[in-house]
């Protein structure tokens, strides 16, 4: 039966890279943290929300990320752990839904319209966030609705 509506979820897991290092110490979880730029003429790929707090941002330099948060911790990129960690995330989205996109690797986009089975889509959203957040702290992300 043809639907005349479309339900797609967007789940972008923020702070990625920030939140699989802090996954795998959690003595990193209240500390500002930075990815990325090995020297100081090297960019951030990304930062925790407590550097953020600090305005510092993913595509800063790392001298101008250091000048706004001088206790700021820079780790460099291990897109190893990273691919690990976006192996399970695209996994568990496998288990509702065969029509993903992936948009990179810790984003996709899920045709939901068929797969809903008679629940609400937030409720199935809900559930999705809840089993990210179970899975060693990957807290940092959010879903978004659109139809």
């Amino acid at each position: 039966m043809e639907k005349k509506y479309r339900i797609i979820f967007h789940i972008d897991l923020n702070a990625f890279f920030a939140s699989c290092e802090i996954a795998e110490d959690p003595t990193l979880k209240d500390i500002p943290l930075g990815i990325g730029g090995s020297s100081d003429r090297g960019v951030l790929t990304t930062a925790n929300y407590v550097a953020r707090k600090f305005n510092v941002t993913s595509g800063m330099s790392v001298i101008e990320a250091k000048r706004l948060c001088p206790q700021l911790v820079l780790l460099p990129v291990d897109f190893d752990l990273y691919n690990k960690y976006s192996q399970f995330f695209f996994e568990l989205l496998n288990e509702y839904c065969d029509v993903i996109e992936k948009g990179s690797i810790d984003e996709g986009y899920l045709d939901m319209t068929y797969a809903i089975e008679g629940r609400h889509p937030v409720d199935i959203a809900k559930e999705i966030q809840t089993r990210l957040k179970q899975f060693k702290q990957l807290t940092q992300f959010e879903i978004e609705l659109t139809h």
